[in-house]
């Protein structure tokens, strides 16, 4: 499994990719978002056989979560409480209504 995380995100299995334009900026204005978004995969991935689509569920929960914390935010500090929330919060019609993926 590789994941890239960037404007686009980027996650493949060698055979599978998807791109994921989910996410905020405010998401790289705070210490500890890649090793976050690193344990929320293991935390997919320990429910889901399917390394790929564990993969690209837990990048598509973390960056629907920033976006949806971004709304609430006035700045880094606020957004990182707001994204720990956010992402606590997350409900199934969250991803339903926002999740686009190519």
């Amino acid at each position: 499994m590789v994941a890239v995380s960037g404007l686009v995100d980027f996650v493949t299995d060698g055979m599978r990719s998807a791109r994921n334009a989910h996410g905020d900026a405010l998401l790289t204005r705070v210490t500890g978002g890649g090793c976050a978004l690193g344990a929320v995969m293991a935390a997919f991935a320990a429910v889901d056989e399917d390394r790929f689509t564990a993969t690209v569920a837990a990048v598509t929960a973390f960056t629907v979560a920033a976006e949806l914390a971004a709304k609430e935010a006035s700045g880094p500090g606020s957004f990182a409480v707001s994204f720990l929330d956010a992402l606590a919060a997350l409900e199934e019609s969250d991803l339903a209504e926002r999740a686009v993926l190519s």
